[in-house]
């Protein structure tokens, strides 16, 4: 009998990172497989990436409209409250075996905690992580691995964290980041194919790809700290293509500023939504340096030999590779990190070896098994902490 299982997705990040995982499971005989979508993914301001849910041909077993066009922190919790529900009568009607939900943001929280008041084996992804940055994606991650009952950590030192917060051993698979699957195997563009896409016809030699996201706790200085990026690149002799921030308190004010600045200099910024995976990849293979503060710069683009630049607090002490280069909000420190990483050799060379701590593109094998064979009894269910 197929395991019937169904994973939720609230944005373009989570639903890129286990792209792979969803796709071996959509195929696989012993499988049942399906989505749930909410977030961003149903929100025309953040591009209806829905769309490429479909396009890509997984069925939908629900959607859940929950994302409240808010720039207040209220937002975020209000969006909380419709989720709960919502996703209960999904359940209810989908009965599923197991449910996937990945990462630290309100879809983490709502989908484990409901999961286990349903008595629904829940498998979390990315428990374990740490960045000392004071958002609250951290409570959040750690509460949903307190509610999960299978674990899929990226790192052993990740597995060490879940069994400091009691976490039974047997539930912890080490996988590595899934994301690195898709990734490492993505076809090749050339770098005037990808940036004449994204561009609208200019072929760009040199550019660099800027994404930042607004952290919650410092909502009232998102408009200075954007700006302040933004100003650092004009410093430079690069152009820059500036992706979409998140959907957090304190997005508005930086979508504001990259309107203005596209605008004022549109022969130095290009901004996008949502790109295909392909298109996106290529777009930073052939990129100078990532700056702004996505995890993608301490997670991904190791794989691909690029430079990273981490701005501000998010992220801060999270494990990264030898590409991630850490400054504060200030516009002389960007422009001399900027410097460092297109003209340092050493840090150059390091970077150009592609080690990356996250693992090596094998992920979703390990998870596919795991999701096959484990027990779905009362043992899994039923969670003590073990100290």
């Amino acid at each position: 009998m197929k395991r019937k299982i169904i994973a939720v997705t609230g944005a373009r990040s989570d639903y890129d990172l286990l792209f792979k995982v969803y796709e071996r499971l959509n195929t696989d005989e012993q499988f049942d497989f399906s989505l749930i979508v909410t977030g961003p993914h149903l929100s025309d301001n953040f591009g209806l990436t829905v769309k490429q849910v479909e396009a890509d041909g997984f069925e939908i077993a629900g959607k859940v409209y929950n994302l409240v066009d808010s720039n207040e922190k209220i937002g975020r919790i209000v969006s909380i409250g419709y989720q709960i529900p919502n996703l209960a009568h999904i359940f209810i009607n989908e009965r599923p075996d197991i449910v996937l939900v990945a990462g630290d943001r309100e879809e983490a929280i709502t989908v484990t905690m409901t999961c286990a008041y349903m008595d629904i084996p829940v498998a979390h992804f990315f428990g374990g992580d740490i960045a000392k940055d004071g958002n609250i994606d951290n409570s959040t991650r750690y509460a949903a691995s307190k509610f999960a009952h299978i674990h899929f950590p990226t790192l052993p030192e990740h597995k060490t964290t879940l069994l400091k917060l009691g976490e039974d051993e047997w539930r912890i698979f080490v996988v590595g980041n899934p994301a690195l699957d898709r990734l490492v195997n993505l076809p090749e563009m050339s770098r005037t194919d990808a940036t004449m896409k994204v561009s609208n016809g200019k072929d760009i030699s040199d550019y660099c790809v800027l994404i930042q996201h607004p952290i919650i706790t410092q909502v009232e200085q998102q408009d200075e700290h954007i700006r302040t990026t933004l100003d650092a690149i004009l410093e430079t002799d690069q152009y820059c293509f500036i992706n979409y921030p998140n959907s957090d308190a304190g997005n508005a004010a930086i979508i504001s500023a990259y309107k203005e600045y596209t605008l004022r200099y549109p022969q130095r910024f290009t901004l996008f939504q949502n790109l295909d995976r392909i298109t996106y990849i290529n777009l930073l293979r052939h990129a100078r340096y990532l700056v702004g503060n996505s995890s993608s710069g301490l997670v991904e683009v190791a794989s691909l030999g690029l430079p990273a630049i981490n701005i501000g607090e998010r992220q801060r002490d999270r494990l990264c590779g030898d590409n991630v280069v850490f400054v504060g909000n200030n516009k002389d420190d960007i422009t001399a990190a900027i410097s460092f990483v297109l003209n340092d050799e050493a840090f150059r060379e390091k970077v150009a070896l592609k080690i990356n701590p996250y693992g090596d593109g094998k992920s979703t094998e390990k998870i596919v098994s795991v999701l096959a064979k484990i027990e779905l009894d009362k043992k899994l269910i039923y969670k003590n902490i073990t100290y």
